[in-house]
């Protein structure tokens, strides 16, 4: 299944939660999942909901990760024709203010982990694509971010602000990193996903600030702030790498002023 995927050139997050969710299905029932039946695989995911409290986003994984399996491993997609993916919630963003956005780096003395929370800001990324950044990703020329194989195997360019590029020097002088821009424990390591949520945890709570939160609202408030000044959504769109305008047009709910040229909103910030 796992070379199936990787031919396919399937990230390696989303190979490990297609593998994840057949398991535990056999695991729940303590049975071979060919001898499972389209009733079961039901329970199994109202036992995911109801029990384990996991999200809409989460359960629409291991609906994939189980279709797949029956589909492409077992060539049994009778099963799992009627299995439907769970109804897409509707709702606005969490979104931190410029002065909460502030107070979080202000507070953050730890240049490795301004670094990083700061570059979730400045440039709009998901938490993957902040762990797989390389030195050379880094185009000082440019002023921007190489993003390699972010969601959908899609290569993109972020802005790289100049205060930001500041930071990253002095995150350079005290730190050394050498082939990752945030290496974990061993240089030839990556920063692991855990790392950079904890990060994100322990400066939020420095802040006292109370919303429920994860890092990737520092990406939704990026987007936001820019479109507060005046970006327009096609800008935004590019910036986020968004295949479908339909993701971005959810901060339409801010006002905004109108035909402002891009840039980060961490220049806005600290100017």
């Amino acid at each position: 299944m796992r070379h199936r995927m990787v031919i396919q050139n399937l990230s390696a997050r989303t190979i490990r939660s297609y593998m994840h969710y057949p398991l535990k299905l056999a695991e729940y029932f303590d049975a071979v999942p060919q001898d499972l039946t389209t009733d079961e695989i039901y329970a199994f995911l109202v036992y995911l909901k109801e029990e384990r409290g996991l999200s809409r986003s989460t359960i629409h994984i291991a609906v994939s990760g189980i279709r797949y399996f029956y589909q492409h491993i077992l060539k049994r997609s009778s099963i799992i024709d009627d299995v439907p993916y769970p109804k897409q919630e509707k709702y606005l963003p969490e979104i931190l203010s410029g002065k909460e956005v502030k107070q979080l780096f202000v507070l953050t003395k730890n240049i490795k982990h301004k670094a990083l929370l700061m570059l979730a800001y400045s440039a709009g990324l998901r938490r993957g694509e902040i762990i797989g950044l390389r030195l050379v990703d880094v185009d000082r020329k440019n002023m921007q971010l190489n993003i390699r194989q972010g969601k959908g195997n899609k290569d993109r360019k972020a802005i790289l602000s100049r205060y930001m590029l500041g930071v990253l020097e002095q995150y350079y002088q005290s730190y050394h990193p050498e082939k990752y821009l945030f290496n974990g424990r061993k240089k030839s390591e990556l920063i692991s996903e855990g790392a950079a949520n904890w990060i994100f945890r322990q400066a939020i709570k420095r802040t006292g600030i109370k919303k429920d939160l994860s890092l990737h609202n520092l990406r939704h408030s990026f987007a936001s702030h820019l479109l507060s000044m005046g970006v327009s959504l096609l800008d935004i769109q590019m910036l986020l790498g968004h295949s479908d305008i339909r993701t971005t047009m959810v901060y339409l709910h801010l006002n905004r002023r109108r035909g402002t040229a891009p840039c980060s909103p961490l220049d806005i910030l600290f100017s």
